[in-house]
């Protein structure tokens, strides 16, 4: 067998999708561990993926990071887009006018077919889907994660124990930091107490995987995200699982009896969602 040595420049790095030397920045470390993770925790096909797209948005033109279309045998014209997703370096806001969730929406709005659209900085992560209401207007709801190349939308909302995923290279570090930074900011917590609070959260779920044979309870599906009473629904259900986490003598050390999870009910339903 015939190995090949790649020599990458220096200030470069290797795109994981289609091989081109790509300058190292922060917005491109960014960048590359989400494409990781479309490959080996989404299973969608490299062929299936373009890096920096040409889109057509009105009478100029616009690059997007990442485009997914519905398989690799579609030609790959801006109708054909499944999803757009654009990816920034940590100090770039959601609100930025220029290079925000609007630009993202603004992208899925000339591309008539794409459904589903997300924007991260590592820091944050917002997924839409876009649906047309009952007055025929577009619209885009908040989701909990774009959906795996099967199309599957339940194991979105409610995983399965059979349809757990690992978490590949960097992927779950961005989600511990979406988390944390989510609680630090929604809180107004410091850094130290709001480490503390997604603890307990994190403990939560591995109790709830430990668990079994019984089906999952640590989730939070789009809807429960989106309204107060889901958003309690899913508060009393991570109660329920912290009260077994206290209860565990090997957790003594760490929580007290009289310990609580104390995040506001849509701040945990969204950090559930988010693990």
């Amino acid at each position: 067998m015939e190995i090949k040595t790649i020599i990458v420049p220096e200030g470069k790095i290797s795109d994981y999708i289609d091989g081109k030397f790509r300058n190292d920045t922060p917005e491109e470390y960014v960048r590359q561990t989400i494409e990781r993770r479309l490959v080996n925790e989404h299973k969608y096909d490299r062929g299936q993926i373009s890096v920096e797209y040409t889109i057509q948005l009105g009478s100029s033109k616009k690059r997007a990071d990442l485009v997914i279309f519905s398989d690799t045998k579609v030609e790959k014209t801006q109708e054909n887009i499944k999803i757009i997703i654009e990816c920034k370096s940590e100090n770039v806001e959601a609100s930025n006018a220029k290079d925000g969730i609007s630009q993202l929406k603004s992208y899925m709005s000339a591309c008539p077919n794409a459904e589903w659209g997300m924007w991260t900085n590592s820091k944050e992560k917002f997924v839409f889907r876009k649906y047309v209401d009952e007055n025929g207007i577009i619209q885009l709801m908040d989701y909990n994660d774009i959906p795996s190349a099967d199309g599957n939308l339940d194991d979105i909302n409610r995983p399965k124990r059979t349809t757990l995923k690992n978490a590949t290279d960097d992927n779950l570090l961005f989600t511990f930091r979406t988390c944390h930074n989510h609680i630090y900011v929604n809180e107004g917590l410091q850094k130290q107490p709001a480490f503390f609070e997604l603890l307990k959260v994190i403990f939560c779920n591995i109790e709830d995987e430990r668990n079994i044979p019984k089906p999952l309870e640590f989730y939070a599906t789009s809807e429960e995200r989106s309204n107060s009473d889901g958003q309690l629904t899913v508060k009393n259900r991570i109660d329920r699982i912290f009260e077994r986490v206290k209860k565990d003598k090997k957790n003594a050390k760490i929580f007290d009896p009289n310990d609580s999870i104390k995040l506001h009910a849509r701040t945990l339903a969204y950090i559930v969602s988010e693990l």
